[in-house]
């Protein structure tokens, strides 16, 4: 029984971020306390409530570009998608144009990628504190970390794979190696 419902929580995962996810029907099928656990964090991350969509997702893409998963990446994508980010935005980002993203999603994307690789991000996060407060702050810090989380996880058993495109709204599209 709860094989079952495990298996139907992984079948709409897949469905939403529109990525398959076999790390997690092996989590399922050899550690299933652990399968629980990782589902968990997206609980840890919370819902995007003081940041605008672009800024939010370009910070969480950027994460998960140092960490050079490319299924994570296409994950932040099809969410930011679903958010209402524009495709032309996020091709920018994922290809590091960010002149041609709104300053907000390269502000987004810059303290991301400045957080992810543990460099210096103090101009960034007082920007960022100025713009959306001290909970946009806290909201993208926590978006930041959850994005590393996943692929640390998934490299370490063995399903990432390098990040070198995604497909935005139906269009394959390059990426450059973040930092």
């Amino acid at each position: 029984m709860f094989g079952a419902l495990m298996t139907y929580l992984i079948k709409l995962t897949e469905k939403r971020t529109g990525v398959e996810a076999p790390y997690a029907y092996h989590l399922r099928d050899v550690f299933p306390s652990r399968l629980w656990r990782y589902s968990m964090i997206q609980v840890v991350g919370g819902n995007r409530k003081f940041t605008p969509a672009d800024v939010y997702h370009a910070a969480g893409m950027a994460a998960a570009m140092v960490e050079d998963c490319g299924a994570c990446v296409q994950i932040h994508v099809n969410l930011a998608l679903q958010d209402g980010v524009s495709a032309d935005v996020l091709r920018a980002l994922a290809a590091k144009r960010l002149d041609q993203a709104p300053a907000t999603a390269a502000l987004g994307f810059r303290y991301g990628e400045a957080i992810a690789t543990g460099a210096t991000a103090d101009d960034l996060r007082e920007e960022i504190r100025a713009k959306w407060g001290e909970h946009g702050l806290i909201e993208l810090a926590f978006t930041i970390a959850t994005a590393r989380f996943y692929p640390a996880v998934k490299r370490g058993m063995g399903y990432a794979h390098t990040c070198e495109r995604v497909v935005i709204d139906n269009r394959a599209t390059p990426t450059a190696k973040a930092a």
